[in-house]
């Protein structure tokens, strides 16, 4: 039978909205809604595959039913404006995909869906949100019920009705006459709720039935039931979906064309919808395929690729996944990925030395999606690349903390590489391109190379001592618990934390066995320490030493890692496969880790060197705060004086819990900590936490000013900038939802000091290499404000010298940039 797909078109435009993060496209319109609402009807449509559709819209708030009930639906707060104005463009795509759209004033989405399922005589599938539609099932009609936003579904039938609820579906329409509905301001009988009405509907059958026995009904209940007929009846009526509306419906004039045509691929492509744009399957052959014409031609032989790479003179246009490679944007030439038996077998590396030449050659640009992955390719051949574009960091400079986009196709690729450029210029990120991220590729692409080396013997002796730590805190826990039960399990754990030993933490009604949860309860008993502990020393096991043992057995004692450079919103590094960035240092067993990690020259020291204060710093300059100003240049202790301006004491009478607590305040202020965030870092009350920030302010008014102009730059045009000019985008700003909008605006007040660092320990990176050039020294890795070097002995206080020049006159302040440096013959006794 043919399938009718029936969708509650404001039921899931309100899910897609509150499902789907703060998105908008290149205009700056609220987009999040249009996109969940695509997804879910793309995935619809190639999974059950309808021959019509239907989507059905309320009209406006007024209906018949106001009328019944005037105050009905009258409790409902208005939607919020950003997903107002996502209805009209869904309504627009729909017409241009040629899907039915339904909506009729003083009738509700969910009457037009009633009255067109019962008369349509197909398969009927309800698409929706809203249990109301239950009462709709029948032999033809099912209801897809929307579960975790829009990305599942649970399919009703009679069946599964009665087996979950217990009801047949008209008496979907008496539970609501029984317990009402708060969404919809349904009034039913005061104090039943949907325990109580199921229990009455599964004793007496219906509304009917329990009136007409409504005698035997004992106590309050009894007593509310019978002093209730009326309210229940109207309660009824408004919860009953009218299925005889006057509508034009046709069951033909539902059905639809797919695949669809070019215009819908330009709706995603105008609303920055690249992940669908790009999906072959939703369009019409053709549609997906390039705009601009590009002939393909298969090298048959070595040969060819050498009559190729002559004609190679000004722009050399390579993908070393695809195996594709171009000089313009007329016609691509590719190596054959699959092997059959009849076609020459063409080896890459031998064509990539034939292309030698030109990836060194300075007069030739190079212009691929990501130049540092190639590197790695090209090096084992000692092959190394000289002027370059590299498609995916100019992206990542032009759209840091919105959707990136699909690889570019080599075919494409100097036409992007001309709109990139464009584009950088007229948003004033050029430089940061061309003199920061640019030049960072090669340096990070020779830290990758170079790696970190590993002292085997610390490692089998740390993997034996947390072994033995594990073994011995288990048997511990064993015994306090009275049994033995899985550690790595949150549920076993919750059994004998909560249930068993009758601990009790505030506000757990889920028993979570979180850390923040621990903490509270860790006086209440002797074994939760010991959990905590556990926890602690099996983390060191699994997530470090484990893998650096893995490591050591597989390629030897040298752990490369891969540093993200196109990835954080905010321009800093990250650090992958494995993460040398999050080596703990809070405490001593974390810090052991650092133990690990030594020189691979004989006798040979790391060198770290480590900006101090450096976003405190910026922020003194950058808001141009006086007094902080004047302390950092004094070299007074910028916390000790916090310390004194927020507790009225002399700056000498400080005492260290204060200090500690200035210095949260300090570091809380440049990621615009709440009042409650403050309290839960330092344990004081909020009150106290907000009298600490609001003294704070009182003594660095300009800092508040500085905050709130960021604030204000972000809101009117959707981005921040550091100072140097990088821009991250930050569409949840203007969201309606308040819990996004505080964390856009907490972005706005920090990112302009984090970026500025992250410029500056780039900039600093980049200087230090090349004044490395020549030198055994080598930068092998960067974690947040700190550079590492690993140097031979002869080279240490030369390395030491040059770190510390380079990277406190990287660039100038007022506030000067400081540099604490330190060797060893560890990374732990850098510190």
């Amino acid at each position: 039978m043919d399938k009718f797909l029936i969708i509650d078109g404001n039921s899931l435009v309100n899910r897609a909205y509150y499902a789907m993060p703060f998105l908008t496209n290149r205009e700056k319109q609220p987009s999040g809604a249009v996109f969940g609402f695509v997804n879910l009807l793309t995935k619809l449509i190639l999974e059950q595959k309808p021959k019509y559709i239907a989507v059905c819209f309320d009209h406006a708030r007024k209906t018949f039913r106001n009328e019944i009930y005037a105050e009905y639906k009258g409790t409902r707060k208005p939607a919020p404006e950003d997903l107002v104005v996502q209805f009209q463009p869904i309504k627009d795509m729909l017409k241009i995909m040629g899907i039915k759209v339904f909506e009729q004033e003083g009738i509700e989405a969910d009457d037009i869906i009633g009255t067109i399922a019962k008369h349509s005589c197909v398969e009927n599938i309800l698409v929706s949100g809203d249990r109301d539609l239950l009462q709709l099932i029948d032999s033809h009609t099912r209801v897809w019920l929307t579960r975790k936003g829009v990305s599942e579904v649970e399919d009703f039938d009679e069946v599964l009705l009665k087996q979950k609820m217990g009801l047949v579906p008209s008496g979907i329409i008496d539970l609501k006459a029984l317990m009402g509905d708060s969404s919809d301001n349904i009034p039913g009988i005061p104090g039943v709720g949907e325990k109580t009405a199921l229990s009455l509907l599964e004793k007496y059958g219906d509304l009917d039935k329990i009136f007409e026995r409504e005698d035997e009904i004992a106590g309050k209940l009894g007593e509310k039931v019978r002093t209730s007929h009326e309210i229940a009846l109207i309660s009824k009526k408004l919860a009953t979906i009218k299925t005889d509306c006057d509508i034009d419906f046709s069951i033909e004039n539902c059905s639809f064309k797919f695949p669809f045509s070019q215009k819908v691929r330009d709706f995603f492509v105008d609303w920055d919808f690249r992940v669908l744009q790009n999906r072959k399957e939703l369009f019409e052959d053709g549609v997906c395929e390039r705009k601009v014409e590009v002939e393909k031609v298969f090298f048959n032989s070595l040969q060819d690729v050498e009559n190729f790479s002559k004609n190679v003179t000004k722009n050399f246009c390579y993908d070393l996944k695809q195996l594709e490679f171009s000089f313009d944007d007329e016609k691509v030439f590719c190596i054959k990925k699959e092997i059959d038996l009849f076609s020459p077998i063409i080896d890459l590396d031998d064509a990539l030395k034939i292309f030698k030449p030109i990836f060194e050659n300075q007069n030739i640009l190079k212009i691929s999606n990501s130049i540092k992955s190639d590197m790695k390719v090209l090096k084992r051949l000692g092959i190394s690349i000289n002027n370059f574009f590299d498609i995916d960091v100019a992206r990542y400079v032009l759209s840091a903390g919105i959707f990136k986009d699909q690889p570019a196709e080599v075919g494409t690729f100097l036409a992007t590489k001309d709109f990139l450029e464009k584009k950088m210029k007229e948003e004033n990120v050029d430089k940061i391109y061309s003199e920061i991220e640019i030049p960072l590729v090669k340096v990070l692409f020779d830290m990758e190379s170079e790696g970190f080396r590993l002292d085997e013997n610390m490692l089998d002796e740390l993997t034996v001592k947390y072994t033995n730590q594990t073994s011995e805190l288990s048997t511990k826990i064993f015994a306090l618990a009275g049994e033995q039960f899985n550690l790595n399990s949150p549920k076993q754990m919750a059994y004998i934390l909560f249930d068993k030993l009758g601990l009790q933490a505030y506000n757990n009604k889920k028993q979570s066995t979180s850390f923040e949860i621990l903490d509270q309860i860790r006086y209440q008993h002797e074994i939760v320490e010991l959990i905590i502990e556990y926890r602690k020393i099996n983390k060191l096991l699994n997530t470090y030493i484990n893998v650096y043992q893995n490591i050591c057995k597989g390629s030897g004692p040298v752990v490369h890692t891969i540093f993200n450079q196109t990835l954080t919103s905010t321009g800093r590094l990250s650090s992958s496969e494995p993460n040398l960035q999050n080596i703990p240092t809070r405490d001593e067993e974390g810090k052991n880790l650092r133990k690990i990690f030594i020189s691979k020259f004989d006798g040979g020291q790391i060198v770290s060197a480590d900006y101090s204060q450096i976003e405190l710093r910026l922020l003194a300059n950058m808001a141009n705060e006086d007094s902080m100003i004047e302390a950092y240049k004094n070299g007074v202790d910028i916390h000790a004086k916090t310390a004194s301006e927020i507790f009225g004491v002399p700056i000498e009478e400080v005492t260290s819990s204060q200090r500690s607590e200035a210095k949260a305040v300090n570091f809380g202020i440049i990621y615009g900590i709440s009042d409650f965030g403050l309290s839960q870092n330092i344990k004081t009350s909020r009150n106290k936490a907000k009298r600490y920030i609001e003294s704070y302010f009182e003594r660095y008014p300009k800092i508040k000013v500085f905050m709130d102009k960021n604030i204000e730059f972000a809101r009117e045009n959707g981005y921040i900038k550091s100072y140097f000019g990088r821009i991250r985008h930050i569409p949840e700003i203007n969201a309606s939802n308040g819990m996004i909008r505080r964390f856009g605006e907490r972005v706005a007040m920090n990112t302009p000091l984090q970026s500025t660092a992250s410029d500056i320990i780039k900039m600093a990176m980049v200087k230090m290499a090349e004044k490395l050039s020549g030198m055994k020294s080598h930068l092998i890795l960067q974690i947040h404000d700190e550079l590492i070097v690993d140097s031979p002995k002869e080279e240490v206080d030369e390395v030491k010298k040059l770190l510390k020049e380079t990277m406190e006159n990287v660039c100038e302040f007022v506030v000067p940039l400081k540099v604490s440096v330190s060797s060893g013959n560890t990374l732990y006794d850098c510190k």
